[in-house]
């Protein structure tokens, strides 16, 4: 099993606090991305703002910025399986990867799944990898060939 020991330092209410608050969740397969990808929304919204790395946080963004960082500790609750093929699957007779990826103007995220099936039609599904990131401020436009 896989999980997460969350422990909040009392970072400055800053810009270089929140990056670090951020940071600070190891996350190698980005297991919670959707939940990190808020935190990275609001570190976008100071940076769009202008503030600068030591400058405190405006009123107006530190009660969100304050409800996604008490939430965090949540995060200790997420427990998931690491072995890719249960116990007594048998051998799978077909593998496959999944992913599924979709954006917005806010962000861009992605995961990955292997689907296997054993000799008996039996599907099991795991978890493989996900990524998540916010959208870019100014947006990317793609040239259309005829």
């Amino acid at each position: 099993m896989l999980g997460f020991r969350i422990e909040l330092k009392d970072n400055a209410l800053s810009r270089r606090g929140i990056l670090s608050t951020i940071r600070s969740v190891f996350d190698l397969l980005r297991i919670v991305s959707p939940v990190i990808l808020v935190g990275k929304q609001i570190l976008q919204g100071l940076c769009s703002q202008n503030i600068a790395w030591e400058d405190p946080v405006p009123d107006e963004i530190l009660p969100c910025w304050e409800r996604w960082r008490t939430k965090l500790p949540l995060l200790e609750d997420v427990r998931i399986q690491r072995c890719v093929k249960p116990p007594g699957f048998g051998s799978p007779v077909q593998t496959e990867i999944h992913s599924f990826s979709d954006a917005s103007e806010s962000g861009i995220g992605q995961v990955s799944c292997l689907r296997m099936v054993n000799a008996k039609n039996q599907v099991h599904v795991s978890f493989l990898m996900a990524k998540s990131c916010v959208a870019p401020l100014k947006p990317v436009l793609f040239p259309i060939w005829n």
